[in-house]
């Protein structure tokens, strides 16, 4: 059984301040880095990242020209465009309202009895035609978390019920401990 805490701010803080950020990367994904120099970039637009953390993919993403800005409800970073917001609530508060979410390492943290909740909040936010990328982590059984393991059914089923898969991959260029871990995917809001 999931923490209940997860899905609350304090318990995310609470390991923002001891440093125990295992997830942050301490630069940009370089799965992310490779992508934008592939022929599966997103067309340039309006970006959203929830769960963004410290901020260093919208940072990446707004050097690459794309108009970023980051949602989380536990930490503010610096230096980007940012919104404090739970993530549940992005569909709501932003209806339509991006060309592309990006979506790493929140689905895997929130409580898996939510995961419905969280794509269709990151379905309602895409505009139509918009893109959800999203690098899905760890693609194991897993079920004490955070992280809480993904299988890949749930890809089709939850992820992207409703949208267009327009690519999936094990990305060569993950992390090495995330290696074989993890794949990205992208798919198209039809309209």
């Amino acid at each position: 059984m999931p923490d209940p805490d997860v899905s609350h701010s304090g318990f995310w803080k609470k390991i923002y301040a001891a440093g125990d950020a295992g997830w942050d990367l301490g630069g940009p994904c370089p799965v992310f880095e490779h992508l934008l120099r592939s022929d599966l970039a997103p067309p340039r637009g309006r970006v959203a990242f929830p769960g963004c953390g410290t901020g260093h993919d919208v940072r990446l993403f707004l050097a690459a020209g794309y108009d970023a800005v980051g949602f989380d409800f536990a930490i503010e970073p610096k230096g980007i465009p940012f919104e404090h917001l739970d993530v549940f609530e992005l569909g709501e508060r932003h209806p339509a309202a991006f060309d592309v979410v990006v979506e790493y390492t929140c689905y895997c943290a929130i409580d898996p009895a939510r995961r419905a909740e969280y794509a269709g909040a990151l379905r309602a936010a895409l505009k139509a035609g918009g893109r959800l990328i999203a690098l899905l982590y760890p693609m194991e059984p897993r079920p004490d978390g955070p992280p809480f393991g993904i299988d890949e059914a749930e890809i089709d089923t939850v992820l992207g019920a409703g949208l267009e898969l327009l690519h999936v991959e094990t990305p060569a260029s993950s992390v090495e401990s995330r290696r074989g871990r993890e794949r990205l995917v992208i798919f198209r809001k039809p309209g």
